[in-house]
């Protein structure tokens, strides 16, 4: 396994769960990267996407409660995950009909309860869940089905169930590449030696197309940075999910509120935080909700997230590199498929299949789209 986010250590924990010897090789500490910058939000994408990867993000999130609940009895971590709610203002008129095409497109999904899982609210009824909301909207899109969870106590979980299953965790070891014999890898070269085995998972997030030219010619990731910020109040002024345009506020049990987030793509690897995000979140924050305005400001950090040319993640086997399988790529989705995304590795690995559809996140995808078009 190379690296240890929020997608490495639940892969290396499901596969040494299933009997295979497992060694991760992580470049700094675990999760201490894009998976522990993120906001914890897992919430089902636009019903009016429809295809195979919109079906792995919804199993995915159908799986999380079971996910949850596995790793607290094993571990006795509270990752704080509970299904809160979100309410997007639309701030224009054009965001508001898209909003009512997706309430559309969702009309016959239900919650447990038997509630549409998508609304349209009037701003006044939105009013009525979250009084501290101010800004004018056309109207709120109430999603129902939106969850929230401490992303940071998530991955101490994940950690402490790695060790429980008796992964072998390295940190601070920085991997440079592959070793290959003909189309076979061989093993893994890092900066201090080198390490054999006949099977490797690349979830290095950002870094994961540099290990070998074979990744980066079946589908380059590169880093969008995404800056936050972090509020505390003890009296938090929202209880669900609170969106705006590209900005959210999601609050913690503790008072601590989330800010995010800036999308930087032409960052590269520059993680500083600047000035300029932090008054536009805030900016945005206090249209949102005034009353964040009291909140004290107890930090502001940036993240890489792992971003490929088409945003969807790279799951699946690496045509050329035989033994080698991907994770890697999944933008703002890693918290999403943490629970999905290692079913299909270890499927793959140890039945040596999946019916998993990956058509549309398989390595190389776009080398056999343009061999189709081309011929």
């Amino acid at each position: 396994m190379i690296g240890g986010g929020v997608v490495g250590l639940s892969v290396a924990w499901r596969l040494a769960r299933h009997g295979v010897r497992v060694a991760l090789l992580e470049r700094g500490l675990c999760g201490q990267e894009s998976s522990w910058a993120a906001a914890g939000i897992l919430a089902p994408g636009n019903p009016n996407f429809r295809g195979p990867m919109s079906e792995l993000h919804l199993r995915s999130l159908d799986m999380y409660p079971a996910f949850i609940a596995e790793l607290q009895e094993i571990t006795g971590i509270d990752v704080e995950y509970e299904r809160c709610g979100r309410i997007e203002l639309c701030s224009t008129d054009q965001r508001y009909r898209m909003g009512l095409s997706e309430v559309r497109a969702a009309a016959q999904r239900q919650t447990p309860e038997g509630q549409p899982v998508l609304e349209m609210l009037t701003l006044d009824q939105a009013k009525q869940r979250e009084p501290n909301i101010g800004c004018d909207a056309f109207g709120a899109l109430l999603c129902r089905v939106s969850a929230r969870l401490r992303n940071t106590r998530l991955l101490k979980a994940l950690k402490k169930a790695c060790e429980l299953a008796r992964v072998a965790i390295m940190e601070g070891c920085r991997v440079s590449g592959l070793l290959i014999e003909g189309e076979r890898v061989r093993g893994v070269i890092g900066e201090d030696g080198s390490w054999a085995c006949d099977r490797v998972v690349v979830c290095a997030g950002a870094w994961s197309s540099q290990l070998h030219p074979r990744l980066e010619e079946t589908g380059r990731v590169f880093p969008s940075k995404g800056q936050a910020v972090l509020l505390h109040m003890e009296d938090p002024p929202v209880t669900t999910v609170v969106k705006r345009d590209h900005c959210y506020l999601v609050a913690r049990r503790d008072g601590h509120i989330f800010l995010g987030s800036s999308d930087e793509p032409e960052a590269g690897f520059n993680k500083r935080s600047t000035a300029t995000a932090m008054d536009g979140l805030m900016s945005a924050a206090l249209e949102m909700v005034p009353a964040a305005g009291e909140a004290s400001v107890v930090g502001m950090w940036a993240g890489l997230r792992p971003r490929t040319d088409d945003n969807r993640p790279m799951i699946g086997p690496v045509p050329g590199l035989d033994g080698v399988i991907a994770a890697y790529g999944h933008y703002k989705t890693g918290l999403i498929f943490a629970p999905l995304t290692p079913r299909i590795v270890c499927e793959l690995i140890v039945e040596g299949r999946t019916d998993y559809d990956l058509s549309r996140c398989v390595p190389g995808r776009q080398n056999r789209l343009n061999s189709k078009r081309s011929s």
